[in-house]
């Protein structure tokens, strides 16, 4: 693809994404005790984010002004292995003490640090799986923010490595529905205020900017809405937008032969997913296919 025709893609890509509406909360309220946060220390060493994404939920009118999440999250755990409870464990003792309807999480740092990027994935492959059987409907699945000083050049490899596969289980998760905020964006130009000095946790400003940034996401997708919206075909990540990141998802799934039929990513209705597809997607997003599936 020529330089100027890319730019212009990515220019039409984001004006789509601008221009699709957004989906809010329905009315109503949550109960908080359904609502349970589960991670390591990025969650957990301040609590500022859950107390944060309460106070944004009481705000709208989600959670009422005396009720609160329940947060499990143990600095220094791990997704397998690690200081108990590990963050599976964390899952269970939530749900032994009562229903989860919602989880809020992170995963896979200290794995990163100190132990296996390829059991932390199939920690948290066997985690979604086990929060399908205990009846918990969405999760939301927040990625860490790249580490700085002294801690980027050993961590940061490895986060590159996690992340991808990471998000790979969240969004393909259907049962239960599972949802992906890479917290990079959010970061970027600000990790000095951001992260304290151990390159690693966040500042209370860091937190709160973390917490808004899942609230904001939360609203879009509707995560605490009484319903789902119907995916549609193109929505490859299913939050309701189809944009760039959905013309990238389905790159990446191109580039791997192996990985499961995903019946999003089928812009033809052929039951296949190849190269035409990736065609139909990109005509779409510069505006010459109007509808989706395009047969």
């Amino acid at each position: 693809m020529k330089k100027s025709n890319f730019i212009t893609f990515l220019l039409l890509a984001a004006f789509i994404t601008f221009c699709l509406p957004t989906t809010s909360f329905a009315a109503g309220q949550i109960t908080g005790s359904e609502v349970l946060v589960i991670g390591d220390s990025f969650l957990a060493m301040s609590h500022d984010i859950t107390k944060r994404l309460e106070q944004n939920a009481k705000n709208d009118g989600v959670l009422a002004s005396t009720d609160k999440f329940r947060d499990l999250s143990v600095s220094g755990t791990m997704l397998s292995g690690g200081i108990s409870p590990n963050i599976p464990q964390q899952y269970q003792n939530g749900v032994n003490a009562g229903p989860v309807k919602y989880v809020i999480m992170d995963g896979g740092g200290n794995d990163c640090i100190g132990g296996s990027v390829s059991n932390a994935v199939t920690a948290a492959r066997n985690l979604f799986q086990q929060m399908g059987k205990s009846g918990t409907v969405k999760v939301f699945y927040l990625f860490y923010p790249d580490a700085v000083g002294g801690m980027a050049g050993m961590l940061n490899p490895n986060l590159n490595t996690l992340r991808p596969q990471i998000q790979s289980i969240v969004t393909s998760s259907t049962t239960p529905k599972g949802y992906f905020l890479d917290l990079r964006p959010t970061f970027e130009g600000k990790y000095s205020s951001y992260i304290l000095s151990d390159g690693i946790h966040p500042t209370m400003e860091g937190s709160y900017a973390a917490a808004d940034a899942i609230w904001a996401e939360m609203k879009k997708v509707g995560f605490f809405g009484s319903t789902t919206p119907t995916p549609k075909v193109g929505d490859c990540n299913n939050d309701g937008n189809i944009d760039a990141i959905d013309f990238s998802l389905l790159k990446q799934y191109l580039m791997n032969p192996g990985s499961t039929y995903n019946s999003l990513m089928d812009l033809n209705a052929d039951n296949t997913i190849n190269a035409l597809d990736f065609a139909i997607m990109k005509k779409y997003l510069l505006g010459m296919v109007n509808t989706l599936p395009n047969n």
